[in-house]
């Protein structure tokens, strides 16, 4: 079936369906030999608001043959025409164009005129093209909404849990959000994602975990002295019991993913991210990441930001980036707008904790919650142990 030339016959014989197909589409999505046709279709009702092949075929003679003949073609499938069957070819469609655009990058790859710093862009475009919008476009009825609404009365909202009881108390992350976690250095921004990781995939979710500064095997000690309650200093210097690393057999079966993503941008993330079927995406740090494009250091990062957003809104991932505060953050309460080198980043992000530790107090603050209260968090850092404890009240402690 010659689907590109039967959905443009079904919208001349349908053309009240045309607002469920036409927004969608662009005109490298068709062979060349349909392309005029296209064009035709959607200039006339982009003029007009409607489609009427008598006057598309008056405005446009030399491409009134052309499209008869997908009218006919779609007549010829004696296939019903609704509004599900063309939200289908469309989707066919525009996957089928981001096949074939995935396919030419590929080869280009593979070009002997590609050098090795071309490799970068090319990626980061490859996980582009792979990302098809998940956002429903159409306008819905406020009835519609509220039906929907008394229809699932008994499905609880999709949350996915930190893993950390005293923080989930607050914080309610969905699939799709942007979660940032500030700090200053040793702060404890990649102990608390650390533990976030392990955590969520005890739970069955698939992480992935890029890191931009710290390598893989730092990365595993800070993990084993989490899990173990032991001091990193003991694991790194190998003095830990074999008895006690005998409980770390349950790490075998967490389906927690550590890859390094030195020089690295968000394309690529994504492209792995997907490779992976990811859930739950860590990145440690987001002022690492790279953006060839930017003239400046404040456009890259405003550029990462909307990037990071994106790659959460259209795959369904839940993304948490890690982020340096400016240097003026080293007070006790540092604040959103202390994320360094970008307001961009307070805009994008759907929640915002913020660590500090002054040397004399430790404090984690959500700074910014859509689904929640924002505040201080009772939560404390065990450097030696890189973990992070609920703060017991002196209440709780008698």
């Amino acid at each position: 079936m010659n689907t590109p030339k039967i959905l443009l016959g079904a919208l001349l014989i349908k053309p009240d369906l045309a607002p469920y197909s036409l927004p969608e589409l662009e005109i490298e999505y068709f062979p060349a030999d349909l392309q005029p046709v296209f064009v035709a279709l959607s200039g006339f009702w982009n003029a007009t608001g409607k489609l009427d092949a008598v006057e598309i075929c008056a405005r446009y003679p030399e491409q009134s043959t052309a499209i008869v003949e997908c009218a006919q073609a779609c007549e010829a499938e004696c296939i019903r025409i609704t509004r599900e069957s063309v939200e289908s070819w469309t989707q066919v469609i525009r996957e089928q164009a981001a096949l074939t655009q995935f396919q030419s990058l590929a080869l280009q790859a593979g070009s002997s005129l590609t050098t090795f710093a071309d490799l970068p862009d090319l990626y980061s475009r490859m996980g582009e093209a792979l990302t098809l919008d998940r956002e429903e476009r159409d306008f819905k009825p406020i009835g519609e909404l509220v039906a929907s609404y008394i229809r699932k009365l008994d499905e609880k909202p999709m949350y996915i849990p930190s893993g950390i009881p005293v923080l989930d108390k607050y914080l309610k992350l969905s699939p799709g959000n942007l979660f940032i976690i500030g700090g200053r250095p040793s702060a404890g921004k990649t102990a608390l994602s650390l533990q976030m990781a392990c955590e969520q995939a005890r739970r069955g979710l698939r992480v992935c975990y890029f890191s931009l500064e710290t390598d893989s095997d730092t990365l595993a000690a800070r993990i084993i002295a989490n899990r173990l309650a032991a001091p990193l200093a003991d694991v790194k210097a190998k003095r830990v019991p074999q008895s006690e690393l005998d409980d770390l057999a349950d790490l075998h079966k967490l389906p927690l993913y550590i890859r390094s993503a030195s020089g690295k941008g968000v394309g690529w993330a994504k492209a792995q991210a997907q490779r992976m079927k990811a859930q739950v995406v860590f990145i440690d740090y987001l002022q690492l990441l790279s953006d060839g494009k930017a003239k400046d250091r404040y456009q890259q990062i405003t550029g990462i930001s909307i990037a990071l957003h994106e790659l959460a809104q259209t795959t369904g991932i839940l993304v948490v980036a890690l982020a340096q505060l400016n240097r003026n953050a080293a007070h006790s309460a540092p604040s959103a707008a202390d994320l360094k080198e970008s307001g961009q980043l307070e805009q994008d992000a759907d929640a915002i904790l913020l660590l500090s530790d002054d040397g004399e107090q430790y404090q984690a603050v959500l700074a910014k919650n859509k689904e929640g209260r924002v505040g201080e968090i009772p939560l404390t850092f065990d450097k030696p142990r890189q973990r992070f404890l609920a703060v017991t009240s002196e209440l709780e402690r008698r």
